[in-house]
């Protein structure tokens, strides 16, 4: 079976890998990378620079559906298109290339979580299980036909990035089977439930920041939803920052405010306070709370947010 994969970061890695081991993948599409950094250099995902020292065409196209760029991908005579993760949606003449069409492997348990943000908003939401969901690819955006779904339960102390390799290591596990019944014609399609459907949206980075008057609970979800990257957001002696881990308690302290005690630093919240266990000050390396406490001497009552 011929492959070509749409989709870049560190989610696709796993599948793509999976996808190379036990079929032909002939083209790794992903979405052009913009100039960064002081000499505007362009540096390509993880899994394009994996796909070249491997021998793999790698595309970056614009449109991924200008007739120029479907041609292209034409001549490679491909089965199936397998999406994860990339940036544009595909048209229906570039659906229409490979015989078998296009799945989309999508890391929430569909309808609810379509979008660009599926795990970190499961998370902000409080979800206790998440999971993998194949659909065939149509216009619309992770709307087409369920044809495999796993579920995966949540750990209570998960954050974005172990929960996102988890979800990709399963994804890798399940593609070869998930593509060897598309091939044999051997699955059943589902439609989606419309009344079930719920959005995704990219994260603004107004959201980052942290409101202490907000319960404990929604502070903690935020936290683990943006840990490691973006990481949660508040404002310290004037500079900003990043509250990477908490642990929720149950102590009465009012919002924003600091409390020392057994080595550990509190900050109340609207209905209790958080353990700070991992903090990135501005300009510095990420650091523990204690090394928080010591190298910052905190004092009892300052205020953070």
């Amino acid at each position: 079976m011929i492959i070509v994969f749409f989709g870049s970061g560190d989610f696709t890695f796993p599948i793509v890998k999976r996808i190379k081991e036990e079929f032909t993948l002939a083209g790794v599409v992903v979405t052009k990378p913009k100039p960064r950094g002081r000499g505007l250099k362009i540096r390509l995902p993880e899994v394009a620079r994996w796909a070249e020292e491997q021998g793999i065409e790698v595309f970056t196209p614009d449109d991924p559906n200008d007739k120029e760029f479907i041609n292209t991908l034409t001549k490679l005579n491909p089965d199936i298109f397998v999406l994860s993760s990339y940036g544009h949606l595909l048209k229906n003449e570039l659906l229409e290339v490979p015989r078998l069409g296009g799945i989309n492997i999508h890391p929430s348990l569909l309808p609810k979580y379509r979008g660009a943000a599926p795990i970190q908003r499961a998370l902000m939401a409080g979800e206790k299980k998440t999971g993998i969901t194949v659909i065939f690819m149509d216009e619309k955006i992770d709307h087409g036909d369920i044809i495999f779904q796993r579920e995966l339960s949540i750990k209570e102390d998960e954050d974005y990035g172990s929960l996102s390799s988890r979800l990709s290591y399963l994804a890798a596990d399940i593609i070869g089977d998930v593509l060897r019944a598309v091939e044999a014609g051997d699955y059943k399609r589902v439609k989606q439930n419309p009344q079930e459907k719920s959005y995704a949206g990219k994260i603004k980075k107004e959201e980052t920041m942290i409101d202490w008057h907000n319960s404990t609970e929604k502070i903690y979800n935020l936290v683990r939803a943006l840990s490691p990257q973006p990481g949660a957001r508040t404002v310290f002696r004037n500079k900003e920052l990043k509250i990477m881990a908490v642990e929720p308690t149950d102590r009465k302290l009012s919002p924003g405010i600091c409390h020392i005690e057994n080595k550990s630093i509190y900050v109340g919240t609207g209905d209790g306070s958080v353990i700070l266990r991992k903090v990135k000050p501005e300009n510095r390396r990420m650091i523990s709370g204690l090394d928080f406490i010591n190298g910052f001497r905190i004092k009892e009552g300052e205020v953070i947010g």
